[in-house]
């Protein structure tokens, strides 16, 4: 895999220009409310980012026939997992997770993910999985969680064919196979980047996959 600067730069010109500003204002929204002990607040975060950053989670849920009810049963169900939900982001400290990312760090954030999925699933019809909508919620309150999307993992994946942890990367017994997968992979894209010389993000990178993307149609 060769990283490339002139996407990369692209990208990031692309991102400042067309998406940084939704995005600051779903940071924002976190950030201001940062639990989960307000079921006004837990609405607000799941219906932006749920709707805005296309997660799908809807259509994982059964819906009682009303417009907005799968939203309504999800918000719900965080309500009543509230204080273990606080409690994933607590154990962990998650919030205090920054990059430059590490393979401790990215442990800490399999970890996360993993417990936060199990909570989400409890509301989900059977055979699906929260995988994708769980890393979107956790990157706004935390920026340094990857996204796994399916067209960022395409791309991942087609860059970097193979996925082995080196030593020091530690897979939790709570981790999702598939996203500890792409955070392997995630692992090496971000190593390469930084070598590279240029500024790295994880959201920055996020954005190169989706350039990649778009650039192999």
């Amino acid at each position: 895999m060769s990283f490339s600067h002139i996407k990369y730069k692209r990208a990031c010109k692309d991102y400042v220009a067309n998406w940084e500003a939704i995005e600051l204002a779903l940071y924002n929204l976190c950030k201001r409310h940062p639990d989960h002990q307000s079921q006004g607040s837990i609405n607000a975060k799941l219906w932006i980012i749920g709707r805005t950053y296309a997660t799908g989670i809807e259509r994982k849920i059964s819906s009682q026939g009303s417009q907005g009810s799968s939203m309504t049963q999800l918000g719900e169900h965080f309500w009543r997992n509230r204080h273990q939900i606080d409690k994933v982001l607590g154990d962990l400290d998650l919030r205090k997770v920054n990059e430059p990312l590490t393979p401790r760090k990215l442990t800490r954030i399999l970890d996360a993910h993993g417990r936060m999925a199990g909570i989400v699933q409890g509301v989900l019809r059977e055979g699906q999985t929260p995988r994708s909508f769980v890393s979107k919620y956790l990157h706004f309150h935390n920026p340094a969680v990857p996204i796994f999307d399916s067209v960022a993992v395409a791309a991942l994946r087609k860059e970097y064919r193979r996925a082995r942890p080196d030593g020091s990367f530690e897979i939790p017994a709570t981790a999702d196979p598939q996203y500890a997968d792409f955070l392997i992979r995630f692992w090496r894209l971000y190593q390469d980047a930084c070598a590279s010389g240029e500024k790295v993000t994880v959201k920055l990178l996020d954005n190169y996959l989706l350039a990649l993307a778009k650039d192999a149609k």
